[in-house]
């Protein structure tokens, strides 16, 4: 009942926001509303392990709003809860097409690559990001991923452009130091 209230509310603002009958920002402060109680209803789902209902509200959410990072992570993460790893992956992939431009738009897909551990995948999408300065994530995944497929040079050149944006990061200082062992002790060519 609570969801259909919701529901309701959420396409009564959108037909008015459409229709040109309220002012923005009064539909914006009515989405925000609904959008603050999707959001605590998922969290109540999730901690009953209601994961079905929890995926119906988030596909909702996620068809108004395919530029949140956040519902679209969690609807991707709540896929994979349920082993629907199909359904999880074409989420990602909407979210960096629809995302194209953002730093962070092919991190989900690329983060469920590497969980996956189809590290070649990985670098296609990430490397590309890289000058848009994305979240640090996106530098450890591409990274470990170089890393992992015995690119170590490559390895070592993100570690390195991380580091220049974050200095004081020590694990990233670690890893860096990992890579160029492995590079002084690998054979020529990697």
């Amino acid at each position: 009942m609570r969801a259909t209230f919701v529901f309701v509310l959420v396409v009564v603002a959108t037909l008015a926001c459409a229709q040109g009958g309220a002012e923005p920002s009064r539909v914006d402060a009515i989405m925000d509303v609904a959008f603050n109680w999707m959001d605590r209803q998922v969290d109540i789902w999730y901690e009953d392990g209601d994961y079905p209902r929890d995926v119906q509200l988030l596909r909702m959410q996620n068809a108004l709003r395919p530029s949140d990072y956040g519902i679209a992570d969690t609807l991707g993460y709540m896929l994979e809860n349920v082993e629907r790893m199909d359904e999880a992956l074409a989420v990602y992939v909407g979210f960096r097409k629809a995302n194209a431009a953002q730093a962070d738009g092919p991190f989900p897909e690329a983060n469920f690559y590497f969980q996956q551990k189809l590290y070649a995948k990985v670098p296609a999408l990430l490397e590309p990001s890289l000058a848009l300065k994305p979240h640090a994530n996106s530098f450890r995944v591409l990274a470990h991923s170089y890393e992992r497929l015995n690119l170590l040079s490559d390895s070592e050149r993100v570690w390195k452009a991380y580091l220049a944006l974050a200095p004081g990061d020590d694990p990233a200082r670690k890893n860096l130091a990992r890579v160029q062992q492995k590079l002084k002790s690998a054979p020529t060519g990697s």
